[in-house]
C-alpha cells in the first residue's frame, strides 16, 4: 500500500527581493540567485515559531529547461524559545509568475499551489522533545506564493508528514 499524506505544519518566509543575489552563471552552468528571507513562521497544531532573518534560498536555475533547484535554509524560534532548524531541498518550474516576484514587480497575486510546479522535501532539527517528532518524520510540501495586502512577497509551503500506516 502506498504511503499517505498528513497535513503537518504551515511555512511562510518573507522574501527579500530588492537584496536579491544574481551570480549569473556559474561553474556547472546554472545561474546562480540567492534569496534572502525576512521573516515569517512555521506554524503545526500546537506551536507557531517565528523565522528569524538569518534565512536564504540559495537557487540554481537551469535556464534552458526553467527548471530551479531549491536549497533553502531557515531559523525559527518559538515564544517558549524553542529553535527549529529547516533545510529543504526541492524543484520549482520558473514560470511567468515565479520571475515577476523574484524580479520584485508590482501588481502580483497570491497565487495557489495547484498554479505551480513547486515542491520541497524539508528535513529539521529542533531543540524541544515536544517537536522531535519533526526530527523523526519524513515530509514533502508543496509551495505557493502568498502576496500581503502590502504587496510584501512570501513563499508559502503546505507540509505533508508521509505516514506509512
Amino acid at each position: 500500500m502506498a504511503p499517505k499524506l498528513e497535513k503537518a505544519l504551515t511555512i511562510r518566509g518573507y522574501l527579500l527581493t530588492e537584496d536579491l543575489l544574481q551570480l549569473g552563471q556559474t561553474k556547472g552552468g546554472a545561474q546562480r540567485i540567492i534569496v534572502p528571507l525576512s521573516t515569517g513562521f512555521i506554524r503545526g497544531a500546537d506551536f507557531e515559531a517565528n523565522v528569524l532573518p538569518s534565512g536564504s534560498d540559495w537557487l540554481s536555475l537551469d535556464a534552458t529547461t526553467g527548471t530551479g533547484h531549491l536549497d533553502v535554509r531557515i531559523n525559527a524560534r518559538s515564544e517558549e524559545g524553542d529553535m527549529i532548524y529547516a533545510h529543504y531541498t526541492g524543484i520549482i518550474k520558473m514560470d511567468a509568475i515565479a520571475q515577476k516576484i523574484l524580479a520584485g514587480k508590482p501588481g502580483v497575486k497570491t497565487t495557489k499551489p495547484e498554479d505551480h510546479y513547486f515542491v520541497s522535501t524539508p528535513v529539521f532539527e529542533v531543540s524541544s522533545e515536544k517537536l522531535k517528532w519533526m526530527e523523526q518524520s519524513v515530509f514533502v510540501s508543496h509551495g505557493h506564493f502568498h502576496i500581503d495586502d502590502d504587496g510584501k512577497p512570501a513563499v508559502a509551503w503546505d507540509v505533508y508528514k508521509v505516514v506509512s500506516q
